[in-house]
């Protein structure tokens, strides 16, 4: 097996991981703390925001690698430990519907039409095709602009993994 197969059913992995850790930071199931020496005792500060910051910067970069390697498929031993993929999330289409996402039913990968910086996007939406996401970006008002990227239609999220330059 290929290292970059490695890679990649890691990466997979890992995203899994992280999904189940953001959905339950999310929901309330855990928080996170920072402890800090104060007399007479500890003073405990809550980061479950940073965490959720964190958690969906983590799988963004994760979401990046997966993409950059789409004919990579993880063999049948290492897959095991890996979440089945989706189809490859850098194969834009050019008409039809919104791809689902095989491991979480509530995302889909399409155009997204975004405003400001990941991970506190404001997004109106996803979108099958570029051009239709172009056209919403343009109704939208100045500072919105297209991406690719995984939507949560429940929670109005928006994800996109860094954009890289042609080599």
């Amino acid at each position: 097996m290929a290292a970059i197969e490695d890679i990649v059913a890691w990466c997979g992995a890992e995203r899994l991981r992280l999904a189940h850790r953001l959905e339950a930071l999310h929901s309330g199931r855990l928080r996170t703390y920072e402890k800090q020496a104060q007399p007479p005792g500890w003073l405990e500060i809550d980061t479950t925001a940073r965490s959720i910051d964190l958690c969906r910067e983590y799988i963004s970069e994760l979401n990046a690698i997966i993409a950059r390697h789409p004919e990579i498929v993880p063999a049948a031993t290492v897959a095991t430990a890996a979440p089945p993929r989706a189809a490859p999330a850098t194969a834009p289409q050019e008409h039809g519907e919104l791809q689902r996402d095989a491991i979480h039913p509530d995302w889909v990968h399409g155009w997204g039409v975004v405003k400001g910086n990941q991970p506190k996007w404001d997004c109106k939406g996803a979108y099958a095709t570029r051009s239709e996401a172009e056209d919403e970006a343009a109704k939208a008002g100045k500072g919105y602009y297209v991406r690719w990227g995984g939507y949560n239609e429940r929670t109005r999220e928006f994800t996109s993994g860094p954009s890289f330059s042609a080599l």
